[in-house]
């Protein structure tokens, strides 16, 4: 098991890119983009979301073999695009997302963007590494092709006043951060562990009303165009 993180060490690090990194030097302020794809929504959204998608994918089969089936299958064609657009808005609107989200590393500070996921008031978090005591790296190792995998699940940021800030890997990109951190030097730990179940009902209520559109309009467009 990993004990310590080093740059070149591929069972952290595998197939990582991050843009200019061969010209990275101590005076280096890097960014890291952040998706906001898996950010959760309230219950009853996610609900009417998944009520929507599935309810149009499988309307076609109330009326077998007719023009508006065939009519229906085309809207479901298009529906996921929709879906991904209309879910994006409604995330940004949930937490006050204006702008790309971004991280920030630098010799000096961290900066993230704050917002209901790690219970901060909206806006760009810096912390200061005078103020961090530690960075605990969470992790799972992994077995692929005959070698050893770290998947970096979480890190805690404990800041010198006894506070916690957790950054989470469904929410931001870690390894990148990771990378940037033991690149700068900052005090690292590692603690492995094992998968964490709590993420899951977000991500079958992003990714099942997907699932049932493609495989569901798929079948039909292969019965009523191909």
């Amino acid at each position: 098991m990993a004990k310590k993180i080093v740059l070149d060490d591929k069972s952290w690090f595998y197939n990582l890119h991050i843009k200019g990194m061969r010209n990275f030097n101590v005076q280096s302020d890097v960014s890291l983009y952040v998706a906001n794809l898996w950010y959760p929504l309230p219950l009853g959204v996610s609900l009417l979301l998944l009520i929507f998608m599935v309810g149009l994918a499988v309307l076609p089969l109330n009326f077998p073999n007719t023009e508006l089936a065939r009519t229906l299958v085309l809207i479901n064609v298009g529906l996921l695009p929709v879906y991904l657009i209309g879910r994006y808005w409604l995330v940004r609107r949930r937490y006050g997302i204006t702008g790309t989200l971004g991280c920030y590393v630098s010799q000096q500070r961290i900066a993230i963007p704050a917002n209901a996921i790690i219970n901060k008031p909206v806006g760009q978090l810096e912390l200061q590494r005078a103020d961090i005591e530690r960075i605990t790296v969470k992790y799972k190792s992994q077995m692929h092709r005959l070698h050893v995998r770290n998947h970096i699940t979480a890190c805690d940021i404990k800041l010198k006043s006894g506070e916690v800030i957790t950054l989470n890997a469904m929410y931001f990109p870690l390894k990148h951060i990771v990378y940037m951190l033991c690149f700068f030097d900052y005090p690292l730990t590692t603690l492995h562990g094992n998968w964490s179940w709590a993420f899951l009902p977000n991500i079958i209520a992003v990714i099942f009303p997907v699932l049932v559109n493609v495989v569901v309009t798929g079948m039909l467009v292969k019965h009523y165009f191909l």
